[in-house]
């Protein structure tokens, strides 16, 4: 196989990967100690195809501007904690739960326990016991 042969078949290849952990390993051999290859800085093809970003290090903020963001951030944080927190019906219950746990009043089962629990009865209904 010749070189140029050798290098169209490696290009296939790489385009069609879907690997990520592969191709970034591949990216950081290529962007290695300087070899024998083309430095990065010389390469078009991949220059061309690059979707351009805003860098935020390319942009100032303003003290307002940064407020704002800030202030969208915390409400964002609070409505998810709001959605998450427990009302005070279901604590209550999960307490009264508790105590009925340990007073003995209420009889709490291992997991195993429960699976037989729920084995037994599909056998009943099925009517194989």
């Amino acid at each position: 196989m010749d070189l140029k042969t050798l290098k169209l078949e490696l290009l296939e290849r790489i385009a069609n990967l879907e690997d990520e952990a592969r191709l970034l390993a591949l990216k950081r051999l290529l962007d290695g100690p300087p070899t024998y290859a083309v430095p990065s800085d010389h390469l078009t093809v991949v220059r061309e195809g690059e979707v351009p970003y805003l860098k935020l290090e390319d942009r100032m903020y303003t003290a307002e501007e940064v407020r704002k963001l800030v202030e969208t951030i915390l409400e964002r944080t609070e409505a998810v904690d709001d959605e998450q927190q427990v009302d005070a019906k279901m604590l209550a219950e999960l307490e009264r739960r508790h105590r009925q746990m340990e007073s003995g009043e209420v009889k709490g089962m291992s997991w195993e326990e429960v699976q037989g629990l729920l084995d037994a009865d599909r056998r009943k209904q099925r009517g194989e016991v």
